[in-house]
């Protein structure tokens, strides 16, 4: 046993038990890793309708139950720890779907500056870092989300009236994509609309195909 599993021993991000690193199902308890078995998505599939842009989608899992709960902790609660444990299962299942090997370089969508901000952290970066840091791809930080007058419902609906896809600016160089195959990651897809307009600007930047890779999502359409 490590050192520091006994000053800080590992817990499932779903329920919080203690675990031990030599668990067959680590970094869940055995219950969880059930529950999750039961909801684990089809690996890539093909998109569709949803991101016409998109050569592919992998998604790793359904947003529902315990998953659910636990990721909205994880964003909106301040519990950074789980970025480790959710990060090896997203990679996990990625591996499960052919790994990275077609990917050059992976993009990821960002949090506005405001919600940076209030919680201290970009939940999808934090995800991203340890991906790579586990399977050797490379990331690029080349987005950058626009704060919005309004933060409110009513806001957000005028907004997405008005504009489908000014959320988002680049700051990247072209030159870092050009022709080369992206894995844009997001943590949860809903409309896709995010992923759409991300994928839309990578490709004006001239990246050669952009796949995107998700968390989980809520959809039942795919």
């Amino acid at each position: 046993m490590r050192i520091l599993d006994l000053l800080y021993p590992p817990l499932c991000p779903l329920c919080g038990r203690t675990l031990q690193r030599s668990l067959e199902t680590f970094p869940l308890c055995e219950a969880c890793a059930a529950e999750l078995q039961s909801i684990k998505g089809n690996g890539l599939c093909e998109p569709q309708e949803v991101l016409p842009d998109n050569v592919g989608l992998y998604y790793a899992y359904r947003y529902t139950g315990l998953l659910r709960e636990a990721v909205l902790r994880y964003k909106y609660k301040g519990e950074l720890w789980m970025a480790e444990p959710f990060a090896e299962l997203f990679h996990k299942r990625m591996l499960e779907s052919g790994g990275y090997g077609q990917f050059d370089l992976a993009a990821y969508v960002p949090v506005s500056g405001r919600s940076l901000a209030v919680r201290g952290y970009d939940q999808t970066l934090e995800i991203v870092k340890r991906i790579a840091k586990k399977s050797g791809l490379q990331y690029v930080s080349c987005f950058y989300k626009k704060d919005a007058a309004g933060d409110n419902a009513a806001d957000r609906k005028n907004r997405s009236e008005r504009n489908q896809e000014d959320r988002y600016g680049y700051t990247g160089s072209p030159a870092a994509l050009r022709n080369r195959s992206i894995l844009l990651i997001d943590d949860i897809l809903t409309t896709g609309a995010t992923i759409r307009e991300c994928t839309h600007i990578l490709l004006r930047q001239g990246a050669g195909c952009v796949f995107a890779a998700v968390f989980a999502t809520g959809r039942r359409d795919l």
